[in-house]
């Protein structure tokens, strides 16, 4: 009966946050409830497309670890290390490619829902005095303020139902030597977000900590080099367990090594505090939307009832003094973790987050419930609540809005009425438990339906202000978009079996967006190769390279390919243009109204052959058009330069902050704009002749732009209004020849390869090398130590050229290159992970051998 009891109990602790979540979601309408789909920020940028890449692993053609959809092309293994390795992700396989975003509000749903059964669970066994009572704090831990903040990165929130169940895991261990949990918990954080597995691991030192010294006595004799000697089994155990994740944290630290985020700032390391006493204008509702999403002061909301009870764990004296200090100590700790930016740095991987701070303040939360539910059982027990304690936290409520009011963050306060609301729900509260410990019988059921009520009123209130203001996307017009463009791309990777790389632009509105979406995973999401990426994984030298070439970098986690440029489309082989820009000098070989199609004559194959000399180009930083210069010249020589200065007339003085340059062009071709010193942020209107100049990504910082083709003695006027004064020699404009670019191209046509992609991942191609001036093999992919490359079946080396891509020298006559991606540190992991497993397996065979002999 009691176990019957208990399993309702559970399985409610689950279905009451998934139904408080679906009435939320019918009132925002979103998909299936309505047509708005949470394609926002990082979500529609990054999360959607990756688990749109990880159906197409499974569903796909392929099943190398080896994409060209990221970037230029990498391994998939420490994207997939950060973001796809949940076991909820697998849901994507029961939808359509349509239907993801859908999809992701499930899986968002069931992680939320998910905690509140682990932290019953917890609260269950740690306790043994689980009641209706109970699903109160379950479901405050569901729904805490971590969560309706930043369960939009949803790839976090495993952590959250994995807590819970890893404290109660170390408690087992340290109680009764049972190490079972504790284990398995611990692997699947790290599993599946090494991120938060890493925070969690700190985590569990301090609680370790925290759980030994309640329960010994404190004395000279424990310290903590006791706590060392006698934790043998729990560092033995980390220790086993860490190593056993080798199979992905090799991998994902090998691809973290090779981002910017090896880059530290001395400044994230001083013991310098993030905020004051405005944090505690945090303790009430709605205090984070999405607007600040990106910066807030920590966000550790619970519920009103659980601050309450947890201010009362300090005042109740049926709590012992030694109890109130560990708590004190922990939770103080925690809270240190977020206070002090040196601290926080640690936390966060030694990284100062960019953007979403305080990742780790959902711990915060789950020890205010904890102790929160210690205080309940007492009171419980007949312990009172004195008026004292509302009064104390309506105090510490309003000095939090006073000093937030009055401080440089009064920008995060959402409204007046919020802290009222939380004032008169303070008080409400503690009304409503007065009267539960007054009362017996139906009038108690009563005040607790009452509590139930107010308490769950209050978190799903929470949880809408932090959403109602988002700009949510429209599921129809993803969808329809979805189908077109994809239909056209799957057409056009039939119509060429050779490996070829695209560039897509689609229409912010038009793909169901409502903020700009700037498309930079679009590659992952349809599945192509691609050049534009926005990953935490972005390879820092392809980055660099390709920004040294004219693309894009808004920051170190992007870079977007925004106007087209025929050297670009040369370099890395982008055959197609999906656009809605209608080209009236070019054949649009699309018959959907919405999609234009153009081919690049310039994109001649994945690689061709250049002079030996090539090998020794070097890229200048903030040079673009001189680089491209360098490159075609040491490609073919020409005695003209290929890109030719315009001829500038007239530099026209600022007037009402608008700037124009009147110019002449001295050749036929395409017009490039490269200005690195103007602040794009700061310009309000860019138009040339008069023609309004839209990119399709925002551009913040220097960008290399495409004017359009002009004839020969055109004159060009800029017209550009800004915010900031601007400074004629800021601007540089030049032509590409057309005549000579083409001839160049017509001549390297003979040089170059096709390569062909097959199901394994590995490439394949034919060169003949006729001309002893050209025996380097260049190839517009990224140089790689783990790429196997063979020519004629003999195993050769490849060497890094032009920044980050691929060379193979070569001798005379016809060749067949071969190449396979083989991550040697991704199968040194998995080794090491399987000798870690039979060790420990054979370990407990013997164990259980040599107890049934003594037996």
């Amino acid at each position: 009966m009691l176990n019957k009891r208990k399993n309702v109990l559970i399985s409610w602790s689950f279905f009451l946050p998934f139904l408080l979540l679906i009435i939320l979601w019918s009132i925002l309408r979103l998909a299936p409830f309505g047509n708005n789909n949470l394609l926002v920020s990082d979500l529609g940028t990054q999360y959607m497309p990756f688990l749109s890449s990880l159906k197409q692993f499974f569903q796909g053609d392929t099943y190398s670890l080896y994409s060209f959809s990221d970037a230029l092309g990498g391994t998939i293994l420490p994207l997939s290390a950060y973001y796809l390795l949940s076991p909820f992700n697998i849901l994507v396989l029961f939808f359509s490619y349509e239907q993801l975003p859908i999809a992701i509000l499930l899986i968002i749903t069931l992680k939320i829902s998910l905690m509140g059964s682990s932290m019953f669970y917890y609260l269950h066994k740690t306790y043994k005095d689980s009641t209706l009572s109970t699903l109160l704090f379950s479901t405050s831990y569901s729904l805490c303020g971590f969560v309706t903040v930043y369960c939009l990165n949803f790839m976090w929130l495993d952590a959250l139902i994995l807590l819970p169940l890893l404290v109660l895991g170390i408690q087992q261990l340290w109680d009764h030597k049972k190490y079972g949990l504790y284990c398995v918990t611990l692997f699947l954080s790290i599993v599946t977000n090494y991120y938060m597995g890493y925070m969690l691991c700190i985590f569990a030192v301090c609680y370790s900590l925290y759980w030994y010294y309640q329960k010994n006595e404190v004395s000279k004799k424990k310290s903590v080099w006791h706590f060392i000697k006698e934790g043998r089994l729990f560092f033995l155990t980390s220790f086993l367990t860490g190593i056993s994740t080798s199979f992905i944290l090799i991998p994902a630290i090998e691809g973290m090594l090779a981002t910017k985020k090896t880059n530290f700032e001395w400044q994230t390391f001083l013991p310098t505090p993030n905020f004051g006493l405005n944090f505690l204008s945090q303790l009430g509702l709605g205090s984070v939307n999405f607007e600040w999403r990106l910066e807030h002061l920590p966000t550790i909301f619970s519920g009103i009832l659980m601050f309450l009870l947890f201010v009362a764990y300090f005042q109740l004296t049926a709590i012992s003094k030694k109890e109130k200090w560990g708590a004190a100590f922990l939770i103080g700790f925690i809270f240190l973790s977020f206070w002090l930016e040196l601290v926080n740095t640690i936390w966060h991987m030694f990284q100062s987050p960019a953007g979403f701070p305080y990742r780790n303040t959902f711990i915060f939360s789950f020890l205010i419930i904890k102790f929160a539910y210690e205080a309940f059982l007492k009171l419980k027990a007949g312990a009172k609540l004195r008026i004292m304690i509302p009064t104390i936290l309506s105090g510490l409520l309003l000095i939090g809005y006073v000093a937030l009011k009055f401080s440089e963050e009064k920008i995060f306060l959402l409204s007046d009425y919020y802290f009222i609301i939380s004032l008169l729900s303070i008080w409400l509260i503690f009304s409503l438990i007065m009267f539960s410990q007054k009362f017996s019988g139906v009038k108690r059921v009563c005040v607790y339906g009452l509590l139930f009520l107010v308490v769950y009123s209050e978190l799903v209130f929470n949880f809408w202000v932090s959403f109602k203001d988002i700009p949510f996307g429209n599921q129809e017009k993803f969808a329809q978009t979805f189908q077109i463009q994809d239909s056209i791309i799957s057409d056009l990777q039939n119509k060429e079996p050779n490996l070829f790389r695209l560039k897509q632009t689609i229409d912010s509105d038009a793909a169901g967006y409502n903020e700009k979406n700037n498309g930079y995973n679009n590659p992952i999401l349809y599945g192509y190769a691609g050049v534009s990426s926005y990953t935490s994984t972005l390879d820092a030298k392809t980055q660099d390279t390709l920004h040294a070439l004219g693309l894009y970098q808004k920051n170190d986690r992007r870079i977007a390919y925004v106007d087209e440029s025929k050297v670009i489309n040369l370099l890395l082989n982008v055959s197609y243009q999906l656009t809605p820009e209608i080209k009236s000098y070019q054949k649009n070989l699309s018959s959907d109204s919405s999609t234009n199609v153009y081919k690049n004559p310039e994109a001649i194959g994945m690689g061709f052959l250049v002079p030996s000399s090539f090998s020794a180009v070097e890229l200048t930083k903030k040079q673009p058009l001189k680089n491209q210069e360098t490159i075609l010249q040491k490609i073919q020589q020409n005695k003209q330069n290929y890109f030719q200065d315009t001829q500038k007339i007239v530099w026209e003085a600022p007037t009402d902050n608008q700037y124009t340059l009147t110019t002449k062009t001295t050749a036929n071709g395409e017009l490039y704009l490269y200005a690195p010193e103007i602040n794009w942020k700061k310009i309000t209107s860019f138009k040339v002749n008069g023609e309004n100049i839209q990119p399709a990504v925002f551009i913040a910082t220097n960008q290399l732009f495409n004017l359009g083709y002009f004839k020969k003695d055109t004159t060009i006027q800029l017209q550009l209004e800004s915010e900031k004064e601007l400074e004629d020699q800021t601007i540089t404009l030049k032509t590409l020849q057309q005549e000579t670019f083409d001839s160049l191209i017509t001549k390297q046509k003979s040089k170059a390869i096709q390569l062909n992609q097959q199901t394994s991942g590995t490439l394949t191609g034919e060169i003949t090398v006729t001309d002893s001036k050209n025996t380097l093999l260049y190839l517009a992919i990224p140089y790689d130590k783990n790429w196997q490359i063979t020519v004629d079946g003999k195993k050769v080396k490849a060497i890094s050229v032009l920044g980050n891509f691929t060379g193979i020298d070569l001798a005379a006559g016809k060749h067949q290159i071969t190449m396979h991606y083989q991550q040697r540190n991704f199968i040194l992991g998995v080794l090491i992970s399987i000798s870690v497993l039979f060790s420990v397996l054979f370990y407990q065979l013997l164990k259980r051998y040599r107890k049934r002999k003594s037996a």
